[in-house]
């Protein structure tokens, strides 16, 4: 039997707050800007839809840029208040768990636009980028909050507390290499794309069964703590035990991996002297094939279990205050159940990327001011494919709608406006301004700024925020629309 002890390990903490973090992490999606999206002179607009062009335009070169998304059902001064009187911040308990029960995730994406390209041949087009991308996201387990909160008296015997209940990690780094073309039709009113997409995978991880689960005795005199890790991993990065220092070593095989994918992306485009309509399905394929380094993340013993005595567990949290001795006992005594191993991850296995859709229209109220609604949704399709074997877990849909308005003024600058509303497995968020403003003096070089779902102006209050900065070339004018 092993008791809880309260001595103070900074490591311990640290290591314990990542691996909840990963354990808990789910699947991130990579969500674009629907301001950029209304935006009618900028060459990203072709990244979420590969029928659109720069107006006015012949040769662009696309920039470095970067584009960060944030989504969280959660902000900082709904969880953590601070109490005057008592000169302290405690968490607000009631209000985590209301959260925590609509199934939400904290979600965060990244792309870095390294290079792109477009000519532009009159009746056809031709795209070329490189853009790497990063896929993170977290949420906190409901069920070891509700441990926190209200104990374990209610669940005794055979009623075991399952902690995770499910929040499981999915985390991606890539590289998307594409080459797109396009066709104008019907005197240059209908435009048809097509891109393929080459993708270069360095790191995922996911969670392949990870749990931790909490049996009371009946009479509340111990606690039995089991913990299965079961994480997959795969990469370019390859971590060996060094058996001389005790601990896991790490070295890059190498920059170019093994771990290969392909999908595709369609989107057409109509555009008169009144109206711009577009829809467009990004990222249809079977996404990457990983082979590199694949390896699994389990517990390092085979009987992870542990029996906890001596505490009472409804004390952690009281009044939405944490315990700091309690937690910090618990913390120190959980650490020996993460201890963790790498092992033969077994057969090469295949993820996919998040489809997104897109369906849009402007029309056009003057020669420079145009105003529309675009409705922009991400299905996590699940697919994964072992060996042969193909594998469909759950999905997640997460949409935005947005009304848009855009005033154009001789392509030298344009400032689009927008107001959302975003869902996310049937929780929404009503109101979400963004702006965007992009100046292209003399129709040659391009800056732009885009700000997305801003859904408060100050970051404590803030849930969810769209943020794209970059640099464009253009050389050549064009008459074509």
């Amino acid at each position: 039997m092993r008791t809880l002890n309260g001595k103070h390990r900074t490591g311990n903490v640290l290591f314990i707050a990542l691996l909840a973090m990963l354990m808990a992490l789910p699947q991130a999606l990579n969500a674009q800007s629907n301001i950029m999206y209304g935006a009618s002179r900028n060459p990203l607009m072709n990244t979420a839809n590969p029928a659109f062009f720069p107006s006015h335009s012949r040769v662009y070169l696309a920039l470095p840029g970067v584009n960060l998304d944030f989504s969280s059902p959660l902000s900082y001064s709904s969880i953590f208040q601070y109490d005057t009187a008592a000169q302290k911040t405690y968490i607000n308990a009631n209000s985590l768990l209301d959260t925590l029960a609509n199934g939400e995730k904290i979600r965060f994406g990244t792309n870095i636009h390294a290079f792109g390209l477009g000519l532009n041949f009159n009746n056809f087009f031709i795209t070329l980028s490189a853009q790497a991308k990063a896929d993170i996201g977290f949420g906190l387990p409901n069920g070891l909050v509700t441990f926190l909160n209200e104990g374990n008296y209610n669940h005794v015997g055979d009623d075991a507390m399952e902690l995770l209940d499910g929040n499981l990690v999915n985390v991606r780094l890539y590289d998307e290499f594409a080459l797109g073309i396009g066709v104008r039709l019907l005197d240059d009113h209908l435009t048809v794309g097509f891109r393929a997409k080459v993708l270069n995978g360095y790191l995922d991880v996911s969670n392949a069964g990870s749990s931790l689960t909490l049996t009371t005795s009946p009479d509340y005199s111990t606690m039995t703590a089991d913990m299965n890790l079961d994480m997959n991993y795969a990469g370019a990065i390859d971590f060996v035990y060094d058996s001389a220092q005790g601990k896991y070593t790490y070295n890059i095989t190498n920059y170019l991996t093994n771990n290969y994918g392909v999908n595709f992306d369609l989107g057409v485009r109509y555009e008169n002297d009144f109206l711009e309509a577009s829809a467009s399905i990004i990222d249809l394929g079977p996404g990457i094939h990983w082979n590199d380094n694949i390896q699994k993340i389990v517990s390092a013993r085979e009987n992870n279990t542990f029996t906890f005595t001596g505490m009472d567990v409804s004390t952690i949290m009281q009044g939405g205050t944490l315990d700091s001795t309690y937690s910090q006992m618990l913390i120190d005594s959980l650490k020996s159940l993460a201890e963790y191993k790498f092992v033969d991850g077994g057969e090469d296995y295949w993820t996919s990327i998040p489809t997104k859709v897109n369906v849009g229209g402007m029309f056009k109220l003057t020669p420079g001011v145009s105003a529309g609604l675009l409705f922009h949704g991400e299905f996590e399709r699940g697919l994964v494919k072992v060996g042969e074997v193909f594998q469909n877990k759950t999905v997640g849909f997460y949409s935005r709608t947005s009304l848009l308005a855009r005033v154009n003024i001789h392509d030298w600058v344009e400032v689009v406006a927008a107001a959302s509303v975003l869902s996310s497995n049937g929780s929404w968020s009503w109101l979400n301004p963004g702006v965007g403003l992009t100046l292209t003096p003399f129709r040659t070089l391009q800056v732009y700024t885009f700000l997305d779902y801003i859904s408060n102006i100050y970051l404590v209050d803030a849930k969810h925020l769209n943020v794209s900065v970059g640099l464009n070339l253009f050389l050549g004018s064009s008459s074509e629309r």
